[in-house]
């Protein structure tokens, strides 16, 4: 990937850099965002662990996901739901290779993954009129053909993360009908988890949630290296009420919630909004976007951290070194952040742009 200039829009960024740049520095590390700027134009913005912005390419509405192509110089980029567009631009000269849009029945559910040698695409999408869950594959050659699909084993799949051995996809279903963002069966949710095997389709394992914490929709997570998921979730129940947002899992083991010190708790406004494993696999990051807080914790000692305030902070993604998180903002704002030493770095600010809700780092 080659430094681009910047531009006279480019102009009313100001950039900080976390770590000092010099002229024999090359970047190893980059970050990929959906934002929109002050004129309600939509891009995707990739900037260096420098700062510096290495892409900016126009967006045809607001975008959820993007992920980085394993074997390619690509990055694809998912419409936030209900979406009707998939985009693969070139890292390299900035264009786009394919739009991929899915079937009139079904919209995109905001998130993809790609199989580990770079040649099946997996979408999580619904069928538009009852919210059926389906992970839909493509292959990532030719014209980008559907090949076929299968049920995410809920309703309203969101996120979708390979375990390992890349021989699984696991699906967080969210339990929520939507139309055009509405929801409709608060009252009969059944969020779930599910293991799927990539070769069959058929789900392999399945946590449903307890009746009591049934409008907990599991929305987001996160895979360590030894397959334990991280779940991060929104509670669509009554707002006095104190249930778990935050928990892990793996199929060897049972449901764990993890603690939400009560003084924070409420500030939260039951809404978790993304999460991640550090480098290490030790220690998550959450963001609550509604409360301003970015939660961590540490796993290997069942630790809760603390929180650092980042306004409207959601995106999350590992830092370049063990225990430390990337954290991006609505308001605009990057930030290097570390639990254990609290601190808390500037990377990037701009007067102009406001990140979306996911944030991905690649090298």
């Amino acid at each position: 990937m080659r430094r681009r200039q910047f531009n006279t829009y480019l102009g009313s960024l100001l950039l900080g850099a976390v770590l000092p740049q010099t002229g024999h520095a090359s970047p190893d590390q980059y970050y990929a965002s959906a934002s929109v700027d002050g004129g309600g134009q939509h891009w995707l913005i990739v900037f260096d662990q420098f700062a510096v912005e290495q892409l900016r390419y126009p967006l045809p509405s607001r975008a959820h996901q993007v992920l980085k192509h394993p074997t390619e110089d690509w990055l694809l980029v998912v419409a936030r739901r209900p979406g009707q567009y998939l985009l693969i631009i070139d890292l390299h000269s900035s264009k786009k290779l394919a739009q991929i849009e899915p079937r009139d029945d079904q919209h995109f559910s905001g998130h993809l993954q790609i199989s580990a040698d770079g040649r099946y695409l997996y979408t999580t999408e619904n069928v538009s009129a009852t919210s059926e869950g389906l992970i839909v594959v493509r292959e990532l050659v030719g014209r980008y053909d559907s090949v076929g699909q299968f049920s995410s084993g809920g309703i309203g799949p969101h996120q979708l993360k390979l375990n390992c051995a890349a021989k699984q996809i696991i699906v967080a279903n969210g339990g929520i009908h939507t139309r055009d963002r509405v929801k409709l069966n608060l009252q009969q949710m059944q969020p779930s988890l599910s293991y799927i095997n990539l070769a069959s389709g058929v789900i392999e394992r399945q946590l449903v949630l307890d009746k009591q914490y049934s409008q907990l929709s599991i929305r987001h997570i996160d895979v360590s290296a030894d397959d334990v998921v991280l779940i991060a979730m929104q509670y669509q129940g009554e707002r006095t009420a104190r249930v778990p947002l935050v928990a892990t899992h793996s199929q060897a083991g049972k449901l764990q919630f993890l603690n939400i010190p009560k003084q924070e708790y409420f500030q939260l406004q039951h809404y978790c909004g993304s999460g991640c494993f550090d480098r290490s696999g030790k220690n998550v990051a959450v963001s609550a976007p509604k409360g301003d807080k970015i939660l961590f914790w540490d796993l290997r000692q069942q630790r809760y951290l603390g929180s650092v305030k980042v306004r409207d902070g959601c995106g999350v993604a590992p830092g370049p070194e063990a225990g430390s998180f990337v954290v991006s903002s609505g308001r605009g704002r990057v930030y290097q952040i570390n639990p254990h030493s609290w601190q808390k770095s500037s990377l990037l600010k701009s007067a102009t742009l406001r990140w979306d809700n996911h944030l991905t780092s690649f090298s």
